[in-house]
C-alpha cells in the first residue's frame, strides 16, 4: 500500500460532535468498507488500486480530519498514474472536496 495524497483540515467543532455527524451515515464494515468507530477511520476501496481513508485526530480548535489516499495495486501499480493522467489537478480537487466536508461538519445541524 503506497501513500499517494493526503490532505488535512481542522473541523471547528468538539472532536465527540464532529465524530458522531462523520459515522452518523457511515454504516458498517464490509467487502470493500472498513468503519472503525472507536479508530475513527472509515476507509474504503476498490477492486483494483483505489482505497481512500477517513480519520478523525483530537486538535487544539476541534478536530483534524485527515483524507489519505493509497495505491493498493497488488502489481502494475505504475499503471493508476497512466489511467489518471499523472493525477493532475487532483490534489487540489481533493483539498476542495475537504474544505466542503469541513463545512459541512461544521454547520449547524437542522
Amino acid at each position: 500500500m503506497r501513500l499517494l495524497f493526503e490532505v488535512q483540515g481542522v473541523v471547528h467543532a468538539p472532536l465527540q460532535d464532529v465524530r458522531a455527524r462523520l459515522f452518523a451515515d457511515a454504516g458498517e464494515s464490509g467487502p470493500h468498507r472498513l468503519v472503525d468507530r472507536e479508530a475513527g477511520v472509515i476507509a474504503y476501496w476498490g477492486d483494483w488500486w483505489y482505497r481512500g481513508e477517513d480519520s478523525l485526530h483530537p486538535h487544539p480548535e476541534g478536530a483534524l480530519l485527515v483524507h489519505r489516499v493509497y495505491n493498493i495495486a497488488p502489481q502494475g501499480n505504475w499503471a493508476p498514474y497512466l489511467a489518471n493522467k499523472l493525477f493532475l489537478g487532483y490534489r487540489a480537487r481533493l483539498r476542495t472536496a475537504l474544505r466542503q466536508r469541513i463545512a459541512q461538519l461544521e454547520a449547524p445541524q437542522s
